[in-house]
């Protein structure tokens, strides 16, 4: 248990700044709020919002192949997860899900309603993220997905927008033939609050870690995206999920437990798990574009 004691502690906060300031969500509205869309009305525009992103950028040439080591990569890691996603949400056994990765140099991820994945190029190529901190990410954002974050603050601005006769465009999409790679204003501009970061923290963590994603990797991956984004006040990644030293904090204060569900997934004991680099670099890549090794 040694090991995994210091390893829980991934050292001092890191030196980055964080978001100043978080959006609060509504709470007990918040199932009032959901219930003005329909979920398969949301999963049916974000199906078509997803189209229409792909078409967009492949009108471009900015979208990646289907045989592209990147796109291989995150349909390995989400292959791995989303098994372990439809104990939070029933609906996700009938999620046809997909990913399209945009050519872009742009720090960006998100999963749609009904389980359509965009990543940024930017992501993989400059943050550089390990197979471990990739996986803990993805359960992040399909945990944002299972919770129906969006179809809340959706449903808020439906109810902000009563009277006006028809429910908004779910993201706002640009056309991209015109405006390369932009997806809107809606999307660009949302921004979680603190309860929706911990929802997708404590879900995303639990769904990674039962795919055998090493939890530890949710430290190094945060610091990596503040590192990378927090000069970008408006549509950093840091902002847009707000990452705060009390959500670092949390984050490690979770790890046993997480720990003990990752050590279970590969066939350790927590006291047998290796040490996780503070940096998060050097792991040994289980996620290729030749297989997975779990």
């Amino acid at each position: 248990m040694a090991a995994a004691t210091s390893n829980a502690a991934m050292a001092a906060p890191a030196a980055t700044p964080f978001a100043p300031s978080a959006q609060i969500r509504f709470g007990a509205n918040g199932a009032m709020f959901r219930n003005l869309i329909p979920s398969p009305m949301l999963d049916a525009q974000a199906a078509e919002e997803f189209n229409q992103i792909v078409a967009g950028a492949a009108h471009v040439n900015r979208l990646y192949s289907a045989t592209d080591d990147r796109v291989k990569r995150l349909k390995m890691a989400i292959d791995l997860l989303a098994p372990y996603a439809s104990k939070w949400n029933d609906q996700v056994k009938s999620w046809k899900w997909e990913v399209a990765v945009v050519k872009s140099p742009d720090i960006r991820m998100y999963c749609l309603p009904g389980g359509k994945v965009v990543v940024y190029s930017g992501l993989l190529d400059r943050v550089k993220l390990n197979d471990d901190e990739l996986g803990v990410l993805l359960g992040h954002e399909i945990a944002h997905a299972l919770r129906e974050h969006v179809r809340e603050r959706l449903g808020e601005q439906q109810a902000a927008q009563m009277g006006a006769g028809s429910i908004p465009q779910l993201f706002g999409l640009a056309d991209l033939g015109a405006a390369p790679l932009g997806i809107g204003e809606q999307l660009v501009e949302m921004k979680y609050g603190r309860a929706d970061e911990t929802e997708a923290d404590v879900i995303g963590a639990d769904i990674s870690s039962r795919a055998g994603f090493d939890p530890r990797a949710a430290v190094t991956l945060w610091d990596k995206l503040a590192a990378a984004t927090r000069a970008n006040k408006d549509q950093g990644f840091i902002y847009m999920h707000p990452y705060s030293p009390a959500r670092r904090q949390d984050i490690v204060k979770r790890l046993p437990d997480n720990l003990a569900l990752y050590a279970k997934a590969v066939g350790k004991t927590v006291a047998t798990l290796p040490d996780y680099p503070a940096s998060g670099h050097s792991r040994t890549t289980k996620v290729t574009s030749q297989g997975s090794s779990r």
